[in-house]
């Protein structure tokens, strides 16, 4: 099993490590704010079988605004036969 960063495969979202959590008393904690990632199934026509991707929310309402993780691969140059 290959271990994977925390990294939306189709937009590159990472997570905040810059976070900061200010209590009461004012003192400054650091944090991390993790992307809200998925493993997600889509049918690519072009390949004709289903790919499996970890993809942000964010990257969810993207592949539904270009209708197919097909077009929205193509915009944001992924190649899906490696997935």
């Amino acid at each position: 099993m290959v271990m994977r960063a925390r990294v939306c495969d189709l937009l590159g979202k990472r997570p905040n490590r810059q976070a900061r959590v200010v209590t009461f008393s004012h003192k400054r904690n650091k944090s991390v704010q993790h992307v809200n990632l998925q493993w997600k199934r889509y049918y690519s026509d072009e390949l004709g079988r289903n790919v499996r991707l970890r993809l942000s929310t964010k990257g969810m309402k993207t592949v539904n605004k270009y209708g197919s993780v097909d077009a929205a691969a193509r915009k944001f140059g992924l190649d899906l036969s490696k997935f």
